[in-house]
């Protein structure tokens, strides 16, 4: 059975107002069976966003009744037979060892493959900064590597931070030239040789106060994506993101970095169509502590 997605949604939300004698339960359990199919692949996280115009295909679970829970320690976002997109969290190390002899993504991602597939195999393609969260994208074969790295640099990104002091414009698209010295960034001028022209396109979302301080949620537009030259402009142009430690030193030990990456779109591999994959922002990321 195909539905066609009317507007903008949640996975788990959609499943839940689709079919509305379920409960949450057995909606998340429809998920984790394979029921929802989305160009072929299967969606299998509850944040997973739908977008208006989608059309999502609808399969009966025909397994047995003693099916037991998949075990998965990685939050799947997105998987098809070339790619897996899983969802990272603040300081979550991706690759390498860990502070606390703890698992890297990429183990534990190793490991959810082997139980399910026994092969392990899998390429890291993208992942954001190890103090921010958001989409990391592996390849699940070398072709699909190879595919996805030639066009890294297109891909298009959505990114969600929120930031202090006092933003000039609401929406902007902002001119920066950033010159680089032995690997250390700086805001620089025009004039200056060696810098290189950097735009900065964003939109705000919400906007607070909290103890006379002005806080902004700001949703960033790029192609390709360069974290921390997003970061070092916003600590040019107002007081930067909220708990950034590396660009404006700030110590907010009761908050996570404020900036997340929760939408890509891309080429699909095997199709060369176009595909978008984005979920929601961690359920605290608006919350502000302590400041």
């Amino acid at each position: 059975m195909n539905i066609k997605i009317k507007q903008e949604i949640k996975l788990l939300d959609f499943v839940l107002s689709y079919f509305p004698q379920t409960s949450v339960t057995k909606a998340k359990k429809m998920i984790m069976y394979n029921c929802f199919y989305l160009s072929g692949a299967s969606i299998k996280s509850f944040e997973y966003i739908l977008h208006k115009g989608d059309t999502v295909e609808y399969r009966k679970y025909s397994g047995g009744m003693r099916i037991a829970k998949e075990k998965r320690s990685v939050t799947v976002i997105y998987e098809d037979r070339d790619i897996i997109v899983i969802n990272k969290s603040s300081f979550q190390t991706v690759v390498g060892a860990t502070e606390k002899n703890e698992l890297s993504l990429t183990s534990e991602l190793k490991k959810y493959l082997k139980r399910k597939y026994h092969n392990n195999e899998v390429y890291l393609v993208f992942a954001p900064q190890k103090d921010e969260c958001g989409l990391c994208i592996f390849a699940k074969n070398k072709l699909a590597r190879n595919w996805l790295e030639k066009q890294k640099d297109s891909f298009n990104f959505t990114i969600s931070a929120i930031v202090t002091g006092d933003l000039k414009h609401k929406n902007d698209k902002k001119q920066v030239f950033i010159a680089e010295n032995n690997g250390i960034y700086s805001v620089s001028t025009a004039d200056n040789p060696n810098a290189k022209k950097v735009i900065l396109n964003y939109k705000t979302k919400e906007s607070w106060s909290v103890e006379d301080k002005n806080y902004y949620l700001i949703e960033i537009y790029q192609t390709g994506c360069s974290a921390w030259l997003n970061r070092l402009i916003l600590s040019d142009i107002c007081g930067g993101v909220v708990a950034d430690g590396v660009f404006k030193k700030q110590k907010y030990s009761n908050n996570t970095l404020k900036y997340c990456i929760h939408s890509v779109e891309l080429l699909r591999p095997s199709t060369n169509k176009k595909l978008t994959i984005a979920c929601s922002l961690p359920h605290n990321f608006t919350k502000l502590n302590n400041l």
